[in-house]
């Protein structure tokens, strides 16, 4: 991905409240927080696993001839599937910059989501 400033946004939804958008986003804004914690669905995302610590259906695997992380495996960082609901903090005044294709806000948040 480019560095975050090289992208002019096309345009951005408001998310305010207890409320999901769904598109091709590479930035979030968080204007006010009120729950600490916003869910998001979107690629690159990885999570350090504890050994034999996947479900076995959330998580992808390079090395394995299904793609999928299997319930059996060491311990490392593993990306989350794209379709994954992932809970990020949620910080008033922060920018959080990746590819997402999903954002949910909670009650009394007030969120900015840049799509592409």
């Amino acid at each position: 991905m480019a560095h975050p400033s090289n992208l002019t946004p096309k345009g951005f939804f408001l998310v305010n409240g207890a409320e999901t958008v769904t598109g091709d986003f590479f930035a979030i804004q968080v204007l006010a927080a009120a729950n600490a914690a916003m869910t998001v669905k979107g690629s690159g995302i990885f999570e350090l696993l504890a050994s034999d610590g996947s479900d076995g259906s959330t998580h992808l695997d390079p090395n394995s001839a299904t793609g999928l992380l299997g319930e059996e495996h060491d311990a490392g960082q593993f990306e989350r599937l794209s379709t994954v609901s992932t809970t990020l903090p949620c910080i008033a005044n922060s920018t959080i910059y990746g590819h997402f294709n999903s954002v949910t806000g909670e009650s009394g948040d007030s969120i900015l989501v840049y799509y592409k």
